[in-house]
């Protein structure tokens, strides 16, 4: 595509008298406009020829779909906002993504809550079907049973009273769905601390910069803070810490929110079960998000 650069007599952009040339410029845009459609209507077409060599895999690809936002927020320049280009992009995946496959996503909605719902909305686009859950159980029962392709629940948090992922572990235990993405990916506003997390039946990718979950079982003795520092001592940095509140079956278990890529094979894991040596005597690999975007990495509108 070409790019023009002020002033443009030779294209008819400028006028002698220096002043914009309006109906060049439109022209110009209508050309641009005709090039970009042209560019969707191939990526379509190629679209279809990726769902075709996937064969059976998962037609969305959330740690793939970090690294093409990543990379275009790292050669952006000019005035065009950053977020803007998320959202365009964003609808622009999620289009392609439906031409792939059957997709559709199951929301946690209990009473008419809008937050895991207008999350889904922004994130995979206004024309993908959203099937909303008055419970987190039924949600992870479409993923499972596959009525739906994603499910999306609240983040979890220490306060609640019936949280959902110890339910998750139980099916994770089988390999069947884990958790795969975290929205927003890119907010659009000031972090205000609403947040959920996408589950899929899927093996989760690496996107270069990730986090894992993983739900340990400890003595009861274990305190948070000795979990944490054991965490640490093993290589890998935790994030956060959510227990359970009360101990099941004279344990405690907790829900790890780990920083970077770690799998249920991770070596760094399998030193925290060490029977000789480990604090924990297990640990369920519940999935990996990719890390997203804060406000300020898009907030900036690039330079000239």
């Amino acid at each position: 595509m070409r790019v023009f650069a002020y002033p443009d007599f030779e294209n008819g952009l400028i006028m002698s008298d220096g002043k914009p040339n309006l109906a060049a410029l439109r022209e110009e845009l209508d050309s641009i406009d005709n090039a970009l459609h042209d560019l969707l209507m191939r990526r379509a077409e190629i679209a279809a020829g990726v769902r075709a060599s996937k064969g059976d895999a998962p037609v969305w690809r959330p740690a793939r779909e970090a690294q093409i936002l990543r990379r275009l927020m790292m050669r952006h320049t000019g005035p065009f906002p950053k977020a803007t280009i998320i959202q365009l992009w964003r609808e622009i995946v999620s289009a392609m993504v439906r031409l792939q496959g059957e997709f559709a996503v199951a929301v946690y909605a209990p009473d008419g809550e809008r937050l895991c719902r207008d999350m889904a909305r922004d994130h995979f686009g206004g024309e993908t079907p959203l099937l909303l859950h008055s419970s987190a159980r039924a949600v992870l029962n479409a993923v499972q049973e596959g009525t739906a392709t994603v499910g999306v629940l609240p983040i979890p948090e220490d306060s609640e009273e019936a949280a959902w992922w110890p339910t998750l572990a139980g099916i994770a235990q089988g390999g069947e769905v884990s958790v795969c993405a975290r929205l927003p990916f890119a907010p659009i506003a000031p972090v205000n601390g609403d947040s959920a997390l996408c589950v899929a039946a899927m093996t989760p990718d690496e996107s270069g910069d990730d986090r894992s979950f993983f739900v340990l079982r400890t003595n009861p003795e274990v305190s948070r803070a000795r979990l944490n520092d054991a965490i640490a001592a093993a290589g890998i940095k935790p994030v956060r810490l959510i227990g359970m509140g009360v101990p099941m079956d004279g344990a405690s278990v907790f829900l790890a929110e780990l920083e970077e890529f770690a799998g249920p094979d991770d070596s760094r894991i399998a030193r925290l079960t060490d029977p000789d040596n480990g604090i924990a005597e297990s640990a369920i690999f519940l999935g990996v998000y990719a890390t997203p975007f804060s406000s300020d990495d898009i907030a900036d509108r690039g330079e000239f």
